[in-house]
């Protein structure tokens, strides 16, 4: 017969022998880590949850990248804003170029298209106005909650369709 050797971590409890069949002892390990408090759970939870739903929320996460990014950016240099703002401008000479290359054939995809387009705009003019201005002002910050809230809605309801279309076609 060995004889294991216990964890230093633990205690071990040996529960006399009961009468009855039994031939071997009952032994109880008690760990003496401590358990997991309220706080801590809850912690474990959500983290488990937005990590099980972090493709759901990508918009909410890159969004607050780049409020961190242009804060960083405007306190180093503020005018990279110069630059950003003629950037902001390209959406709209990309999404003409297509109209004029080849048309999309269902008015739902120019909509959808035009949509893009100009949230795309209102997204590269706030990034440069951010880096200018600082993205903390008030007006900044709430443009940035419209934008995100737009862009997580938009994600999420593109995200249905697809999913629709997909078992549709299957």
């Amino acid at each position: 017969m060995s004889r294991r050797t216990r964890p230093s971590a633990a205690s071990t409890i040996h529960i006399p022998r009961q009468r009855g069949g039994r031939r071997e002892p009952v032994i109880l390990v008690v760990s003496s880590e401590p358990s997991l408090t309220l706080t801590s759970r809850a912690a474990l939870a959500v983290g488990r949850w937005a990590w099980k739903h972090r493709l759901a929320w990508a918009p909410t996460a890159i969004a607050t990248v780049l409020l961190v990014v242009t804060g960083v950016v405007h306190l180093i240099e503020p005018r990279t804003a110069w630059f950003l703002a003629a950037l902001a401008l390209a959406p709209a000479g990309v999404w003409a170029w297509s109209m004029l290359r080849r048309r999309p054939t269902s008015r739902q995809a120019v909509l959808w298209r035009a949509v893009l387009a100009a949230f795309t705009i209102a997204v590269g003019a706030w990034i440069a106005l951010a880096v200018w201005f600082a993205p903390t002002r008030p007006a900044l910050f709430t443009a940035w909650t419209v934008l995100t809230l737009a862009a997580q809605v938009a994600w999420l309801v593109a995200r249905r369709m697809t999913l629709v279309s997909e078992k549709e076609s299957a």
